[in-house]
């Protein structure tokens, strides 16, 4: 089931499923923020990423000794969510831990996304509770897509990006499997400090700024126009387009993880930026994305 959130301004139609974000739209104009998930490039829209985010080195985790199988970016995208909240340009949606989740992640938790409109900002709100009598280590993402305008394939430039850090942005290089290398490179400007987005700024697989450099990030048109803004405070943020930038969308995301580095084989709570909650403890954090217009 989908649901509608609007204020007059955007339009925001979140669904069961994942609590994924389906589209952003303003109201008053055709204009649609979100990738509508074509599957001749990625069926994905804005999926939730949680307990995981990334890649685990041969997809397991170790966690209180003993050995899990976690698929990429985790489970979360795949549950259905019940809606906990439906107010006025506001709607929260909640999952918790059953026998199913236990048997790759053994906690007991629950799950809590907001999602509030105010303006031209959407702002997506992540809660995590830890009901079990240990420690619950976690990552969580954000993956959102956003389709460019008046996209051409046949052209080689599709839009530029724009950070809150101007100066050198250090890449960390991903190996295949999507494993975080310890090579890094840094990320090129144009003359006027914007990041070109062509068809082959992608071919290093993502994008991934894991050193808490960037926090905002403005997509802009062709022609320089600013489009979309993700605003955040994780310490990691991923780009990525498939085909190596050959494709109608490209993500943003913001991360409270990273993907395994090649070869890790250490316990799941030692993994970068990963949240250690005590049992009752709660985790709060957000997101926000700002229609630019």
């Amino acid at each position: 089931m989908e649901h509608i959130l609007s204020n007059g301004i955007l339009e925001a139609v979140i669904s069961d499923l994942g609590a994924e974000i389906r589209n952003l739209r303003r109201v008053t104009a055709p204009t649609e923020y979100i990738w509508q998930g074509d599957p001749d490039y990625w069926t994905g829209r804005a999926p939730l990423l949680f307990p995981i985010v990334g890649s685990l080195w041969n997809g397991e985790a170790l966690i209180d000794g003993n050995t899990y199988q976690i698929r990429k970016h985790g489970f979360a995208r795949d549950m259905v969510f019940r809606k906990t909240a439906d107010e006025d340009r506001h709607m929260a949606f909640a999952i918790e831990a059953n026998e199913e989740t236990r048997t790759c992640f053994p906690h007991d938790f629950v799950l809590t996304v907001d999602y509030r409109l105010l303006r031209n900002v959407l702002t997506v709100g992540w809660t995590v509770t830890n009901r079990s009598d240990s420690p619950m280590s976690f990552n969580i993402g954000g993956h959102p897509a956003f389709a460019y305008p008046k996209f051409k394939a046949e052209e080689n430039i599709h839009g530029y990006m724009s950070f809150d850090k101007r100066q050198k942005i250090d890449n960390t290089r991903l190996a295949e499997g999507g494993y975080a290398t310890r090579e890094t490179e840094p990320i090129e400007f144009d003359a006027d400090e914007l990041l070109p987005l062509t068809n082959d700024t992608f071919d290093c697989g993502s994008i991934l700024d894991a050193t808490d450099q960037i926090h905002r990030i403005t997509l802009h048109t062709k022609d320089g126009r600013p489009w979309v803004t993700v605003k955040h405070n994780m310490p990691v943020t991923a780009l990525w387009s498939p085909r190596n930038g050959k494709a109608p969308f490209v993500c943003i995301e913001p991360w409270q993880g990273c993907c395994d580095y090649e070869g890790y084989d250490g316990d799941f709570a030692r993994r970068p930026f990963t949240i250690s909650l005590p049992p009752g403890g709660t985790w709060e954090s957000s997101y926000q994305i700002i229609a630019e217009f």
